[in-house]
């Protein structure tokens, strides 16, 4: 019997497109989309909306999908990534239980490696 072939996770992908940081920040934004529509309910209609839920400027939003665009130019933006590796789930689980979007944000931090290290699939 063989080995089933070892599947690409979204971290090692990104860091073939876009090197370690850039990926690092794009996983980051994964996290903060996640945040977000576990927060709202819906994708961001937009950046400007994304930045304001999220409580960032508008430049490191800007910076931060800049990063995931880069990182994973497949990707239309991070929703299918969060649902495939689970990380959506626990985001909408944490956020049930957290109103605070600042100690929400550092409750989830754990989640990029969840989101990294998952299937690229």
């Amino acid at each position: 019997m063989g080995r089933k072939p070892r599947v690409e996770t979204w971290a090692e992908r990104g860091f073939k497109n876009a090197g370690i940081i850039t990926t690092t920040r794009a996983l980051k934004f994964a996290l903060g989309w996640g945040l977000f529509m576990a927060a709202e309910g819906h994708e961001p209609t937009n950046i400007d909306e994304y930045a304001e839920v999220m409580q960032e400027s508008r430049a490191t939003a800007f910076r931060d999908q800049q990063a995931f665009r880069q990182a994973f130019p497949d990707e239309e933006n991070p929703t299918r990534m969060n649902k495939r590796s689970g990380a959506q789930d626990r985001y909408d689980d944490l956020f049930a239980r957290i109103q605070d979007y600042k100690k929400f944000s550092r409750e989830a931090q754990p989640l990029v490696f969840l989101v990294g290290g998952s299937a690229a699939v």
